[in-house]
């Protein structure tokens, strides 16, 4: 009797040390240990996610970009670059008024950085307030009083406000910061025709033409050429060129998003309205539909 009691302690014995290391093996199993990232990781971590959703950007991919760059946010909110990312995909994907807000966050985290102002002021100008705007504008030329493209922008904002006389100053600032910046000289020429002054509107698109073979000066210029009692060869020539270049000056309402005025799209009819320009604008119209 003595030696089965021994015998069953034993076993019980066993049992309860089988039990316990089992027991530990069978919980660890379901109940695994977690390391969490330190912040450190984090961060690493959401530059690399950013990196991927610029490529996607690139590619066009900006719905894909977006859900990645909100992961990267989450993980690094204190990540301006990041937030500047998620609004650019966003303003690409035509969220505007939630780029807006991410730009926001970015000012929030870089309220220094003038750049961010001027997307800003962008966005709001491509939602059609452009007083708005000029005030974002404003404060990104308070922080850099040297920014073309802060300039550039106001004159635009100006352009559409009708407000020509300010927009060239603008343009004049923009350009005297940098004498091979086209896009301001062209700007000029498109307020100075407006403004009835047809010769100097012509000398700036001339001097855009000499800066950039872009279609824009070289349409402008043809169109003030032809419309001025100068109905020569190589203004038929200038348009025909420019429309094969980029055949959406063939629209006026392309016209008119590149700021372009009432006077000069109603001078662009008169030009492609001549017999010399039917088989051009023809052309024009079936590539840029």
């Amino acid at each position: 009797m003595k030696k089965n009691l021994k015998l069953l302690s034993y076993l019980l014995l066993s049992l309860n040390l089988w039990g316990v290391y089992f027991g530990q093996k069978a919980a660890n199993a379901f109940f695994p240990i977690i390391n969490e990232p330190n912040q450190e990781e984090l961060e690493s971590t959401s530059i690399q996610i950013g990196k991927t959703a610029l490529q996607l950007i690139q590619f066009g991919q900006n719905d894909e970009a977006i859900k990645l760059l909100k992961l990267a946010v989450k993980l690094n909110p204190l990540e301006d670059a990041l937030w500047l990312s998620l609004a650019e995909a966003q303003i690409r994907s035509n969220q505007k008024k939630e780029g807006i807000l991410s730009l926001n966050k970015a000012i929030e985290l870089q309220p220094k950085k003038e750049a961010i102002y001027f997307t800003k002021a962008s966005v709001h100008m491509n939602l059609k307030n452009p007083k708005k705007a000029i005030e974002i504008i404003k404060k990104g030329l308070s922080i850099n009083e040297n920014s073309e493209r802060g300039y550039f922008l106001l004159g635009n904002a100006r352009i559409i406000l009708k407000e020509y006389k300010l927009a060239l100053i603008a343009f004049e600032k923009a350009s005297k910061i940098n004498s091979n910046f086209w896009q301001s000289i062209n700007n000029q020429g498109l307020i100075l025709y407006e403004l009835n002054k047809p010769k100097q509107a012509i000398s700036r698109f001339k001097l855009a033409l000499k800066i950039s073979k872009d279609a824009e000066p070289m349409l402008a210029l043809a169109v003030v050429q032809f419309t001025t009692n100068n109905k020569s060869v190589e203004s038929i020539n200038l348009a025909k060129n420019a429309l094969k270049t980029n055949p959406k000056y063939v629209s006026t309402e392309y016209q008119g998003e590149q700021l372009w005025g009432q006077k000069l799209q109603k001078a662009a009819q008169i030009l492609f309205k001549s017999k010399e320009m039917v088989k051009a604008v023809t052309e024009a119209k079936k590539k840029s539909q």
